[in-house]
């Protein structure tokens, strides 16, 4: 259930994008202790987007999760999700913002029902 989805302008060409999503999705496997296979991860390239009105790399990206979010949780994603980032798309840490949302279980659907239903809270 965990998903991220980063944007950048950073050309498609210049990532290697299955070790770039293996490892983000990986971390928040790790991060979240929740198990590998309900990871989403994308990395969208090639975003027309500007970050401090220049348009050198840049990225934005989106953390949902159900759980395992909070000020405490998100310094740790942040903390292992950033330099990952950096590695694989070459924009610098200031240049990239990460936002978190903590999602209610009822939000989120899988197998035609709700986590809420799935996870009966």
């Amino acid at each position: 259930m965990p998903n991220l989805r980063i944007e950048t302008n950073v050309a498609k060409d210049k990532i290697d994008m299955k070790a770039c999503l293996t490892e983000l999705s990986k971390a928040l496997a790790n991060t979240t202790g929740k198990p590998e296979q309900y990871m989403v991860v994308q990395v969208i390239p090639d975003v027309a987007m500007m970050f401090g009105g220049s348009d050198a790399p840049c990225a934005n990206a989106f953390f949902m999760c159900i759980g395992k979010m909070g000020a405490d949780e998100n310094k740790v994603h942040a903390a292992n999700l950033f330099p990952i980032i950096t590695k694989h798309l070459g924009v610098p840490e200031d240049r990239l913002y990460i936002l978190f949302r903590d999602a209610p279980s009822h939000e989120m659907a899988w197998k035609s029902t709700t986590f809420k239903d799935i996870l009966g809270k």
